[in-house]
């Protein structure tokens, strides 16, 4: 994660639900595990309430990604996917995130071909940058 932000567990059961990013004194951005925004810069306080309400949840939304269609299989031999290289004829698709650590989050997608049902692909955290929460405008 970027160095300046700051980890807020949950105070009820202490789970990590997101950070806290500076921007002015005594001004944050609440981010989830992800590094996505969940609302506007406000007080230490208000952020917290936003990660402890909504950190965790907000990970189940469906997210939008450039990607191949369909998904390569899953490599046994090494990194697969790499997301983060979008190539000619990718397009927007619709993922799901099963897995995440510190590191890295894993998408599938949401709506898998047959031939995807066991494909999946990691993106280093944070991944903000290439996770969207709704379709890109495509005008």
């Amino acid at each position: 994660m970027a160095e300046q932000w700051i980890a807020f567990h949950r105070p009820s059961d202490g789970e990590l639900t997101g950070y806290l990013s500076p921007v002015g004194d005594g001004v944050f951005v609440p981010l989830n595990l992800i590094g996505h925004p969940l609302g506007d810069a406000g007080s230490r306080l208000q952020c917290e309430s936003v990660l402890a309400d909504r950190g965790l949840t907000s990970l189940a939304n469906y997210w939008w990604v450039l990607s191949p269609r369909p998904f390569p299989p899953v490599s046994p031999d090494g990194p697969g996917l790499d997301l983060r290289d979008p190539r000619p004829g990718w397009e927007w698709r619709r993922v799901v995130i099963v897995d995440l650590d510190q590191d890295e989050c894993v998408v599938r997608p949401a709506l898998p071909f047959p031939e995807e049902e066991n494909a999946s692909a990691g993106i280093t955290l944070p991944a903000d940058d290439i996770l969207r929460v709704g379709p890109p405008h495509t005008h």
